[in-house]
């Protein structure tokens, strides 16, 4: 169930942070499993968080993966993370037209060396696109942060202010959410790459 789930982008021109839940719920609100990694690396500066059903997580995300890494191989660069975004947004709705439909919610993150600036977009199950965005949620607890991110964000901030804010929503959610969320896995992506930071642990 996805909306158990939370997600958090935020972007500017230098970067782009997110954050993703270690949680796996059963029968509801109780906590199976609080070492779930819902990342998938789809570049060297390019990524992807994805919540929904858990068969369906694990297998958009790897097939996603796998068929970027060979168009990588096949034509010898990555592509950007816009067209990443296009494609995922494609590849959703086509499922919506058969059997294979995929009950996913995705944030895409990444840096576009040739616009030099950071991208973050998102595709739901629907596959209904935002792309380009400066901050996103995915998740029932994105609703108690969109108020903090309207008030708080800044295109300017620099990276410490960015991961304040981000732990911001956290908290937010940790305290408003009726379900128990132990654990964030970080990343952030810059011109100089890929980093993952250290966990938010409650």
């Amino acid at each position: 169930m996805a909306g158990m789930h939370f997600l958090v982008g935020i972007s500017t021109e230098n970067y782009v942070i997110l954050a993703a839940d270690k949680a796996t719920f059963a029968y509801g609100a109780i906590l199976a499993d609080s070492e779930n990694d819902k990342e998938y690396r789809l570049g060297k500066k390019l990524t992807m968080m994805c919540i929904g059903e858990e068969g369906d997580v694990a297998q958009f995300g790897d097939w996603t993966k796998r068929n970027l890494q060979l168009y990588s191989v096949r034509n010898g660069y990555e592509v950007s993370p816009a067209c990443a975004h296009h494609f995922v947004r494609r590849s959703i709705a086509e499922g919506l037209r058969s059997q294979d439909h995929y009950t996913v919610d995705v944030l895409i993150g990444g840096y576009d060396d040739k616009e030099e600036k950071a991208f973050l977009g998102s595709v739901d199950y629907l596959a209904n696109g935002l792309a380009q965005q400066p901050y996103l949620f995915r998740g029932f607890c994105g609703r108690f942060c969109y108020a903090i991110m309207d008030r708080e964000y800044k295109k300017d901030m620099s990276e410490a202010d960015g991961l304040a804010l981000m732990n911001k929503c956290i908290g937010e959610a940790k305290r408003r959410f009726v379900a128990n969320i132990p654990g964030y896995k970080v990343v952030i992506i810059d011109k100089n790459g890929y980093r993952k930071l250290d966990d938010v642990l409650f």
